[in-house]
C-alpha cells in the first residue's frame, strides 16, 4: 500500500509542491524518513511529547484532538486524505511539546520527516532540500489561516451560526462536504451530538440547507452572506 500510495502523497502534499519524483524519492533518502504503521485506535503522539517528526498520512484516517481535564475530547481536525500532513505546527514551536494528541481511527500508513531535517538547509544545498523548507513556511502561513477561521467559528455565540460558519468555510458554490460524523462535529464546535442533529434538522425545516449524509446543500444563500 505504501508504495501504491506514494505517487498520490507526492502529487497532493504541500510539502512537496514543484519536486518530481525522484527529487522527492532522494529528499527521503536523505532526512532517513521512516515508514510506519498504526493500528486502529493507535496513539501517534499524545500531549506532552516532544515532537521528532513531521507525518504525512499515506494510508488511513488520523484525528487530532485535545483533552480537557474533565476528560473531554474537542477535535482539532480529522485527516483522511493521502498526503494530508499534521503535527508540524509543534516542531517549530518554542513550547516544543505537543498541545494535541493523535491517534489512528483506522489503521494508517504514515511517512515520518525527523524536523532536523527541515531546520537548515543540507551542507550540499541541493535544490529540492531549498525547495521543501520554502514549502514548509507556506504550508505554516495556510496552518494559521485555518486556525484562524476555526476561531471564527467557535466565537459564534450560537450553535446555529457556528454551523453556517462550517458549512460555508467546506463549501464549494451552493454544496458543502463536511468531513465529520455528527459525534465529530459535535466536538469540533465544542457542542453535544444531539444537540447538533437538533440544530441541523431545525435548519433544513426552515428552508435554510438540506442534508444528504455529510453533504449539505445550501438554499438560502441570503443567511450565510449575513454570517460571512
Amino acid at each position: 500500500m505504501i508504495n501504491e500510495n506514494l505517487d498520490i502523497m507526492i502529487k497532493n502534499c504541500n510539502l512537496f509542491n514543484n519536486m518530481s519524483k525522484e527529487q522527492v524519492t532522494s529528499l527521503i533518502d536523505c532526512s532517513r524518513a521512516i515508514f510506519r504503521k498504526y493500528k486502529k485506535g493507535s496513539i501517534i503522539f499524545s500531549q506532552g511529547d516532544e515532537p521528532e517528526f513531521i507525518h504525512i498520512l499515506l494510508d488511513g484516517r488520523v484525528i487530532v484532538s485535545n483533552n480537557t481535564i474533565n476528560g473531554n475530547e474537542h477535535i482539532i481536525n480529522i485527516f483522511n486524505n493521502i498526503g494530508d500532513m499534521f503535527g508540524e505546527v509543534f516542531l517549530f514551536s518554542f513550547n516544543r511539546l505537543y498541545e494535541n494528541s493523535a491517534y489512528a481511527e483506522q489503521d494508517c500508513d504514515i511517512l515520518c520527516i525527523p524536523k532536523h531535517f527541515l531546520y537548515s538547509p543540507c551542507h550540499n544545498s541541493c535544490k529540492q532540500h531549498n525547495q521543501v523548507i520554502a514549502n514548509m513556511l507556506s504550508i505554516l502561513a495556510d496552518k494559521a489561516y485555518f486556525l484562524n477561521q476555526r476561531v471564527q467559528i467557535l466565537s459564534c455565540n450560537s450553535l446555529r451560526g457556528k454551523l453556517i460558519k462550517l458549512i460555508f468555510q467546506y463549501s464549494n458554490g451552493d454544496t458543502s462536504k463536511i468531513p465529520f460524523g455528527r459525534e465529530q462535529l459535535a466536538a469540533f464546535l465544542g457542542s453535544t451530538r444531539p444537540s447538533v442533529s437538533r440544530e441541523l434538522m431545525k435548519m433544513q425545516a426552515d428552508g435554510l440547507i438540506e442534508i444528504k449524509k455529510n453533504t449539505v446543500k445550501i438554499l438560502d444563500l441570503k443567511i450565510f452572506d449575513e454570517i460571512k
